[in-house]
């Protein structure tokens, strides 16, 4: 009977597909979809321990992600505050002291609250990773503070490019640093920082203007007359759009998303209304302006309209309850 490592390696692919998708806390944040941290980690560990065979398998699997990251129960574990503060430090060095991971990581998210007044170290060892990563196509970073937006973003990003990176996650503040990833293709507003949000301002998407011209998804709009006005004017060809806010409180604003002629696919991302929420009237009206969005695009492609409903899962986790799809235009 053959053992584990003689199956072909697509059959030992499709083992790991049985797994959740590898997505760490801070990304399902972002998109609001719960899946939990990296999970499946343990088995493919699991599996790249066992022997030679699977380790060449599976080891470039688990490094796929990496992430130098918070999670809102780690924030309430962790009493010591030097085990946080150093985080970002210590994960960096530690990816700079074994290089033979540096192939295989595709995606990394971090948070930089330490990166404070007079210390640079922690910034200084994550660019010194990203230039080693010639392979990143994913960058996520979290939990900027306007004290290391003043120190630790100003000169070291100034003549850095980062050509391999596709999908970008920032928040407003770092729009200065946009001009590093000049073939972003998919770009997330990270405002949106577990149980704090700050409403967009369109400074991501000015910064964008002439100089990420290969974007065509567009996650976390905040429905601001700001914001729309900056979306227009310098990302025109947006064929995605995620919009995560109730959009029955501005109902007034969405007409404002109309006549985007690339526009396709539009998702509403909100929690879920409580039987005595005020909006719940609302919501038909909101589904009218959003399908009025797709049907005055002038896209070739099927238009879909998602309105997805979120609940809480556990207090800093978000699943999606509901998903209602409305195709919209000639192809329905």
């Amino acid at each position: 009977m053959p053992s584990l490592p003689d199956l072909p390696t697509e059959l030992l692919m499709e083992i790991v597909k049985c797994y959740p998708e590898l997505l760490s806390e801070v990304d399902a944040c972002l998109h609001g979809v719960h899946i939990d941290q990296f999970d499946g980690n343990d088995v493919l560990r699991t599996l790249s321990q066992t022997c030679r065979a699977l380790r060449n398998i599976f080891f470039p699997v688990l490094w796929t992600r990496v992430r130098a990251t918070f999670n809102a129960r780690v924030l309430v574990k962790r009493n010591k505050m030097w085990t946080r503060t150093t985080m970002l430090e210590r994960r960096m060095r530690g990816i700079l002291t074994t290089p033979y991971v540096v192939p295989y990581i595709r995606s990394l998210s971090i948070t930089v609250d330490e990166c404070k007044k007079g210390d640079w170290r922690p910034m200084a060892a994550f660019i010194r990773v990203l230039d080693l990563l010639p392979r990143l196509q994913s960058l996520t970073i979290l939990g900027v503070s306007m004290e290391s937006i003043n120190t630790a973003f100003e000169l070291p990003w100034a003549k850095k490019v980062y050509p391999s990176i596709v999908a970008l996650a920032l928040p407003d503040d770092l729009a200065p640093i946009l001009h590093c990833f000049p073939n972003v293709q998919t770009l997330t507003m990270s405002n949106r920082w577990y149980l704090t949000y700050r409403p967009s301002s369109g400074k991501l998407f000015s910064a964008a203007r002439n100089r990420c011209k290969a974007i065509h998804t567009v996650n976390n709009l905040a429905v601001s007359a700001e914001a729309i006005k900056s979306l227009r004017e310098a990302i025109p060809t947006v064929q995605h759009l995620l919009i995560w806010e109730n959009v029955c409180w501005k109902l007034d604003i969405l007409p404002l998303l109309e006549g985007m002629d690339n526009l396709s696919d539009l998702r509403i991302r909100c929690r879920a209304p409580r039987l005595n929420d005020p909006s719940r009237p609302l919501l038909v009206e909101a589904i009218a302006a959003a399908k009025r969005i797709l049907q005055t695009s002038k896209a070739p492609h099927r238009k879909e309209l998602r309105i997805q409903h979120l609940e809480d899962a556990r207090p800093d986790d978000l699943v999606i309850r509901e998903e209602t799809l409305f195709v919209v235009g000639a192809f329905q």
